[in-house]
């Protein structure tokens, strides 16, 4: 039995409650974010490594992300995980970047050309309290972007949007997208990601 939300389920669509502040250090809520440091911890070994985690993809209906802050992309290695509590983007660069996004709250199969802005400025809580601000850019920015648009029931197809990039990769081509997504052969249509969504049956593409 998977941890993680089904991709149909409608609470993946839903926006997360805010987390009362003095609620922060509660024992309910520093067990979820225990919860959730354990979860993504435990997806650094597999085939998909886990970057960031939104408390709504484990069923918890709350404004609390995890967010590597220093994945390093050229040597596609871990940092490590920072908990962001009630998080708010403040600031968004003007200028846009394009690049692949996967999510385990969607098929393993299908990933997106997402665009994204390449900074960000971000305030936050910490698991102490402590009200945060920082300025995030490139993957790391990404990342933040993604997690918050789970908290607002968004997913990475839902920016991509029908004129967009949608692509379908067999886990025995993993290796060979990660060197030729942008010129991708197998596309997915549109219409499997929303069939996916509704959690109706759908055909993969072949």
């Amino acid at each position: 039995m998977s941890i993680f939300t089904p991709p149909g389920d409608a609470s993946l669509t839903m926006r997360a409650a805010e987390v009362k502040t003095q609620e922060i250090n509660s024992e309910k809520i520093q067990s979820i974010i225990d919860r959730m440091f354990q979860i993504a911890s435990g997806k650094r070994s597999d085939q998909r490594t886990m970057v960031g985690l939104a408390a709504p993809q484990i069923g918890i209906g709350k404004r609390i992300i995890l967010v590597d802050t220093g994945f390093d992309t050229k040597k596609c290695t871990p940092g490590h995980f920072v908990v962001f509590i009630n998080p708010e983007i403040l600031w968004y660069s003007g200028e846009i970047a394009y690049g692949h996004e996967g999510c385990f709250s969607v098929d393993s199969h299908i990933v997106g050309i997402v665009p994204r802005s390449v900074a960000i400025k971000i305030k936050a809580f910490d698991r102490q309290g402590k009200e945060i601000f920082k300025d995030y850019s490139n993957y790391t920015a990404r990342i933040f972007q993604h997690e918050v648009d789970h908290l607002n029931g968004i997913r990475f197809p839902d920016r991509v949007g029908s004129a967009g990039k949608l692509h379908w990769v067999e886990k025995s081509r993993n290796a060979d997208y990660q060197k030729n997504w942008e010129k991708w052969d197998c596309p997915c249509p549109w219409d499997v990601w929303l069939a996916m969504k509704e959690g109706k049956p759908f055909t993969p593409p072949s």
